[in-house]
């Protein structure tokens, strides 16, 4: 069946990750023509139906003009449709990339989630690391030591992850910010009924979306637990991820990476030995995506 049955065809794009929309005929090859006209039909609906459900919410504003702000990429607004090829474009230029130091701050209070889905898959090939705003606790003052500060956003309401930003968040090869507070999730929802489309293709939309949803959240080493909390939290709602939890489940180097500090390096506090096998790491795989061969 076709990946994303919202979408027009597409080639392939850098990256490798094949999106293209089209019904795959060895599906129903072996089914009679009436068996296989009712099936097109439930996948069209189908279809129909993720069209409407890619978005989790209705912020007022769209993803800002991307920038590098003291060598991190700042993602802020709304994720919409269009967003992976933008970001995608901006870290194929190397001018761009190379003014890098490595990190993504992501400053979102969500969007379409096949964007985001196919971002964060862009942020976790290119071995990048991952940051958010932060709030400290009401017993404790701000430190100063954000990476990112408010000002220096666009739109400082957008000083918070949530959402599909979530998913942005959690594809760093190293997740860190300071305070938690700000970074939440909670249940994705359909933007809008379509015209056409039956309860049991809504039905089966959302369940293919929380399959996508949960093989990136395992591909991206998060716990099944907070695919949980996500489906366990009305959409008009929000959970946000406590200081524990952070803690114990997202903060700092995924375990592939960490294994291989480990191994090439004395451990993680051989800061100069990580930053230059974090540096080869990312160079390496910006030519394999944006320069096969």
């Amino acid at each position: 069946m076709c990946d994303l049955l919202c979408r027009a065809p597409k080639v392939v794009p850098v990256d490798g990750i094949s999106r293209s929309c089209t019904l795959d005929k060895s599906h129903v090859r072996f089914w009679n023509a009436s068996a296989v006209a009712r099936v097109v039909v439930v996948v069209v609906s189908v279809g129909i139906a993720l069209c409407a459900f890619i978005v989790w919410v209705k912020p007022s504003s769209a993803m800002e003009n991307l920038k590098i702000v003291r060598g991190v990429l700042i993602l802020e607004g709304k994720i919409e449709r269009g967003d992976y090829i933008k970001v995608r474009d901006f870290l194929g230029d190397a001018t761009n990339f190379n003014k890098m130091t490595g990190e993504v701050f992501v400053a979102s209070q969500g969007g379409n989630v096949v964007e985001a889905l196919e971002i964060g898959y862009l942020i976790r090939r290119l071995r990048l690391s991952t940051d958010a705003p932060s709030r400290p606790p009401p017993t404790e003052r701000s430190s100063g030591n954000e990476i990112i500060h408010p000002n220096e956003l666009t739109n400082p309401r957008n000083y918070l992850c949530t959402s599909a930003c979530f998913l942005l968040f959690v594809a760093g090869i190293y997740r860190e910010f300071l305070w938690a507070g700000r970074l939440g999730l909670h249940h994705p929802r359909l933007e809008y009924k379509p015209i056409g489309a039956t309860e049991n293709a809504l039905s089966m939309a959302e369940e293919e979306m929380r399959d996508r949803v949960k093989n990136y959240l395992e591909e991206m080493n998060v716990p099944d637990k907070y695919l949980t909390l996500m489906y366990s939290t009305a959409p008009n709602e929000t959970r946000l991820i406590t200081q524990a939890e952070f803690n114990a489940d997202l903060k700092g180097y995924v375990s592939e990476l960490r294994d291989l500090l480990q191994t090439k390096c004395l451990g993680p506090n051989d800061r100069d030995c990580v930053r230059q096998t974090r540096a080869q790491l990312r160079a390496e795989a910006w030519q394999k995506i944006f320069h096969p061969g």
